[in-house]
């Protein structure tokens, strides 16, 4: 799978709100992802800790996906600017991905202001 269909499939498990498949399906072994959404990143290492994090994000955050403005994609990596529904209403984030082995390696996500 090229890292578009990848994107592509990620919006699809996200869409299911399973944190377990999404992580199982996406994320490598010893992936860690870095959050920008406070004053200091937080950093969440290992498939265990991102399936929490992700399964709180779908619980009490995510409502739905709504649209990419921006996609950069190479064979290593995903950069995109998007807007999502959440508890809040619309919010742009951003994401950058840095694939190893076909799923994600590190994940950089935050919110625009």
């Amino acid at each position: 799978m090229d890292n578009q269909a990848f994107y592509e499939n990620h919006l699809v498990l996200l869409a299911n709100k399973d944190a377990n498949e999404l992580v199982e399906h996406d994320y490598h072994d010893d992936a860690e992802m870095i959050l920008l959404v406070a004053d200091e990143p937080i950093h969440i290492k290992g498939k265990e800790a991102l399936k929490k994090q992700l399964s709180d994000y779908i619980d009490y955050i995510y409502r739905g996906f709504i649209s990419t403005e921006k996609l950069a994609i190479t064979d290593d990596s995903i950069f995109l600017e998007a807007t999502i529904d959440t508890t809040n209403g619309p919010s742009k984030v951003y994401d950058a991905l840095y694939m190893k082995d076909g799923k994600i390696f590190r994940h950089y996500s935050g919110i625009k202001p």
